[in-house]
């Protein structure tokens, strides 16, 4: 976790969420446990991500999105720019390649 440098939010002392931020724009990490989700914690560190981003000069974000996790990246305005099929631990996953200029 040291080398990610992640964003963690916490709520009455439990980490709520983490988040990342690399210097190419890649979000490779984005959770919120579920305890804490659509209570704004996710939006919160998205919005902090993209704060920072401005901040650092980055000028394009974007991610490896889930098939689940897709809406909440279009609340932020990323668009796909690819559709791909993955696989995991020997099963193949549908997920996004989801963009956002800043």
């Amino acid at each position: 976790m040291n080398k990610i440098a992640p964003y963690v939010a916490e709520l009455n002392a439990d980490i709520a969420g983490y988040a990342d931020l690399q210097q190419d724009g890649l979000i490779d990490h984005f959770f919120c446990h579920h305890k804490y989700q659509r209570k704004g914690v996710g939006g919160v560190l998205m919005q902090h991500i993209i704060g920072d981003a401005k901040t650092r000069g980055i000028s394009k974000l974007y991610s490896h999105v889930s098939i689940t996790a897709r809406p909440f990246f279009e609340r932020f305005d990323f668009i796909v720019s690819t559709s791909q099929h993955v696989k995991v631990r020997g099963e193949e996953l549908q997920n996004f390649i989801m963009v956002k200029p800043v």
